[in-house]
């Protein structure tokens, strides 16, 4: 997520149980629990730096972190000790994260180095077209039947999916699965928690599919709406069976991914931020901007949706420092 300056906030990230979420500032890091929206943990630049990238890793003190003044190093930032534990470094910038409880997916300029937790090891190794978005996913329930990480494929519109238990050990897996998704270029992508369904969108942003992972084939086509539209985020709720999505039209998408799919739920969402969306359970659906505003919107399957909670989170603490 792009910077926005007058909140100072760099990116926004829930962490893989959609209970959490980080938000790096230009004065430090901050991490918020969602239900109740509170502060657990937060540090100043004078501890850390800006901070321009981090990836909690499940409910646990680890803390994955890429500094302003050091963008090609990934530390790992043990928060009950307050110390960095491990470091590594690349020879590009780091362009984006995902975790699992035991890996992390780092994302380059060319190429997606899968790192194995703690050590920082790399465990695989992935190549994907040079520009466009950073994307990338990870299957991030611990007994998903397969690590599997999904990203760009050098084919427009297409994703590569490859399980990292089977790469070759700090080499190159030697045969990622390809799936042609869409014929515009891929924007956003999104696995659910055990890795069995992908939500993918294109440049265009009126369409998004949902497909088997297992078997590459096309389970769903959602329609979001019939203009152009630049979606910021695709959620899966933890057992793949609901859908959230947000995007610069400023609303809120909801959908039951069942077999006869259903849309539950539209709601207004700041149109002229970016913004992050996930579920807090079946009926809630949070969504963070980089306005520095926290949503939660409740929804039924009769279709009634209503804000049920809004907060600035950047003045949820004790710290003045924080507060823009």
């Amino acid at each position: 997520m792009a910077r926005r300056k007058s909140s100072g906030i760099n990116s926004l990230r829930f962490n893989q149980d959609q209970g959490c979420f980080t938000c790096c500032l230009t004065t430090g890091l901050r991490v918020y629990n969602v239900d109740p929206l509170v502060e657990k943990t937060h540090y100043s630049a004078d501890e850390v730096g800006a901070v321009t990238l981090c990836e909690m890793v499940q409910r646990s003190n680890w803390l994955l972190v890429v500094r302003a003044r050091r963008p090609r190093s990934l530390l790992l930032l043990d928060d009950q000790s307050r110390q960095f534990r491990a470091e590594v470094a690349f020879s590009e910038p780091v362009r984006a994260l995902r975790a699992r409880v035991d890996k992390v997916a780092v994302v380059l300029t060319s190429s997606i180095h899968v790192l194995s937790l703690p050590t920082l090891r790399r465990a695989a190794l992935l190549r994907i077209p040079a520009g466009g978005r950073p994307l990338c996913d990870l299957a991030t329930a611990p007994h998903a039947p397969a690590h599997l990480l999904a990203a760009p494929a050098h084919r427009k519109g297409a994703l590569q999916l490859l399980d990292v238990t089977r790469a070759v050990k700090g080499g190159q897996s030697s045969s990622p699965a390809v799936l042609n998704c869409h014929k515009g270029v891929l924007v956003c992508m999104s696995l659910s928690a055990l890795g069995t369904r992908l939500a993918t969108a294109s440049e265009r942003g009126t369409l998004v599919r949902v497909w088997d992972t297992g078997a590459k084939t096309l389970l769903h086509e959602l329609r979001r709406g019939s203009d152009y539209a630049d979606v910021y985020c695709i959620s899966f709720n933890p057992s793949g069976s609901l859908l959230c999505l947000v995007s610069d039209k400023g609303t809120l998408h909801v959908w039951s991914c069942a077999r006869a799919p259903a849309h539950l739920a539209a709601a207004p969402a700041p149109p002229a931020t970016r913004a992050l969306c996930a579920f807090a359970d079946d009926s809630t659906t949070t969504v963070i901007c980089e306005d520095g505003t926290f949503h939660k919107f409740t929804y039924s399957a009769e279709g009634t949706c209503l804000r049920s909670d809004f907060e600035y989170f950047l003045q949820v603490g004790d710290d003045d420092e924080f507060i823009q």
